[in-house]
């Protein structure tokens, strides 16, 4: 079955809001419309793999304001699936700038005919939950995400699923900046990991024995990592990766099968924060409907839409913090 991604493209005044990761906290002014090419190019990608993408249209906020955050779809939630029945959990964001995006994503997925429900507590999605084969998942707070939330989210897993809980630590304000399962054409999966992520000694051990039998685990040195290389996605083989990644990392991709296509995203990643990945969330399981917003069919008119963007966003006032999360270390359920 061909993957099936769920992607929101950056609207006019799209600019860096809330400065809530490494990257981003150097507030670098924004060009919506290079912004709006990088989506575009993203997108060419990943239809060139064999991926399909069902569009979400920005919105704005009860400010008035656009949500410049829902173009990172990793965090809107996740699709769960148990027996007969499909359920979308809508995260709950930690960050104040980003909190109105729930009634905009439930709002849409309940359109496209998506059953709906909202998470209790602060969660970000499918960028905290990372899929191993076998009915095995990794979920990830520390960040964002607070350990409260996972109760929630293991309740929403198939029956018999397994899961693995670590906590994680800045820089990597996800899981998916640190965990990154890719899958070859053969049916192999390769975990990246990058063990620093993990203020918890024995966490990387612990991701071997979890996902032995179903996962070969490649570690990811710190210099990777800060390059979003475990944000890259995996579309029917193909890799897409951030640019400038080492030699080393993509030779090892390379003999494991995949096929790799770097993307130069200098402004949604380099200035937002991210890799590929984060610009998606993966609706596994499901097809794009006749008649659904399919961007195979609205490309022409985004690729006409992004041309009316202007090359500079407007400046805006940095937020308040969010409150610090914290718990309990790893442990596996």
């Amino acid at each position: 079955m061909s993957a099936t991604f769920l992607m929101s493209y950056p609207g006019p005044t799209w600019h860096i809001r809330g400065a809530r990761n490494f990257r981003s906290q150097e507030r670098s002014s924004t060009n919506p419309r290079k912004a709006m090419r990088e989506w575009l190019a993203l997108c060419d990608a990943i239809v060139r793999a064999g991926g399909h993408i069902l569009v979400m249209p920005p919105a704005a906020g009860s400010d008035g304001h656009e949500l410049t955050g829902m173009v990172y779809t990793a965090n809107a939630g996740q699709l769960f699936h148990s027996g007969d029945t499909w359920i979308y959990l809508v995260s709950r964001m930690a960050v104040p700038h980003r909190q109105g995006e729930a009634a905009q994503v439930q709002a849409f997925l309940e359109r496209s005919g998506i059953d709906t429900t909202v998470a209790q507590r602060p969660w970000e999605g499918q960028a905290d939950l990372q899929t191993l084969g076998g009915n095995r998942f990794i979920a990830t707070w520390g960040v964002r995400s607070v350990d409260a939330s996972l109760g929630e989210v293991r309740s929403m897993l198939p029956q018999g699923a397994r899961t693995l809980d670590l906590r994680i630590q800045e820089p990597f304000f996800h899981g998916d900046t640190c965990l990154d399962a890719l899958t070859n054409r053969g049916g192999d999966t390769v975990l990246l990991a990058h063990g620093g992520a993990f203020p918890d000694d024995p966490a990387l051990v612990a991701v071997r024995q979890f996902a032995a039998g179903r996962a070969e685990v490649l570690p990811v040195d710190r210099e990777d990592a800060l390059g979003y290389a475990c944000n890259s996605l995996a579309v029917n083989g193909t890799v897409l990766l951030p640019a400038g990644l080492s030699t080393g990392l993509r030779g090892q991709l390379v003999r494991r099968g995949f096929q790799l296509e770097e993307l130069e995203l200098g402004e949604l990643f380099g200035k937002g924060g991210g890799g590929p990945r984060c610009l998606v969330n993966d609706l596994r399981g499901m097809v794009v409907n006749p008649g659904a917003p399919d961007y195979a069919d609205l490309r022409p008119g985004l690729v006409a839409l992004c041309e009316n963007y202007p090359d500079v966003a407007p400046e805006v006032a940095p937020e308040a913090p969010p409150a610090p999360t914290g718990g309990p270390g790893p442990a596996a359920g």
